[in-house]
């Protein structure tokens, strides 16, 4: 006479165990041992055949072109939703990415310019 597996507490009624391997499988919970190899855990896809003749092609593209559609769609609600800058925050903001690359500029060129004169009496000396 088999005995039945006791329903932990944690785990719903009525839910069977994942299947992993055809001749493993896996059970979800504290306390449950899980498989140890990678061959055991990798799960089976079902292989879906080819789709055959010219309706099925038709159709693939047809859903394929609506799913283009509305992702512009959405890009176009979500650009509705944008809030875009004045001519004059963007004149501002510009004009000081412009000054600012400027002030960087120099200064790494300043210490470039030391570095190179400080390597080169270095590189004198010895």
């Amino acid at each position: 006479m088999k005995k039945k597996k006791k329903i932990e507490a944690n785990e719903p009624e009525g839910k069977a165990p994942e299947k992993i391997d055809s001749s493993i499988t896996k059970e979800e919970g504290p306390g449950v041992s899980k498989a140890k190899s990678k061959e055991t855990l990798k799960k089976q896809s079902p292989k879906e055949s080819p789709a055959k003749g010219l309706t099925a092609l038709w159709a693939n593209k047809q859903e394929w072109i609506g799913q283009i559609k509305d992702f512009f769609r959405e890009v176009h609600i979500e650009l509705k939703k944008v809030t875009w800058p004045s001519r004059k925050e963007t004149i501002a903001a510009t004009s000081m990415v412009i000054v600012l690359s400027i002030v960087v500029a120099f200064f790494l060129g300043i210490l470039d310019i030391g570095l190179a004169k400080a390597v080169g009496l270095f590189l004198k000396r010895s």
